[in-house]
């Protein structure tokens, strides 16, 4: 029976910890392996760094046909409706995204303001 093996556990655990409750103990040990994996789960690869460049990396073992042959795959997609409307909403929710942080880091520290200045834009007039 697992179950008994179960109760079995976290009664000893329980034993050692007097003043948690088993819901407790058991959240924790649960955060505990979360934090675990978390490396693991959400890790980049090294050699595949975001930034400039990370698409070309990642289609190197393709033959310069199979790199056309993506490519105008990629080309014929982008038209369909369907995909526009997505690609839109992905845009949107970038900027919703990219504002709602600054509007964040400037309520945290008001005086990193003149920092973002100095970073320019994507368009002008921006921010």
């Amino acid at each position: 029976m697992a179950s008994g093996h179960f109760c079995n556990f976290f009664c000893q655990a329980r034993s050692l910890f007097p003043d948690m409750s088993v819901k407790s103990l058991i959240t924790m040990s649960i955060l505990a392996v979360a934090l675990q994996i978390t490396p693991v789960a959400f890790g980049q690869d090294d050699d595949q760094p975001m930034g400039p460049g990370r698409w070309e990396k990642r289609l190197a073992n393709l033959s310069p046909e199979e790199r056309q042959k993506l490519q105008a795959a990629h080309q014929k997609a982008m038209q369909d409706p369907v995909v526009q409307a997505a690609h839109d909403k992905m845009r949107e929710a970038h900027n919703e995204f990219r504002d709602a942080m600054k509007a964040a880091m400037l309520k945290a520290d008001p005086s990193i303001q003149p920092i973002l200045n100095k970073i320019p834009g994507r368009k002008r007039g921006e921010d």
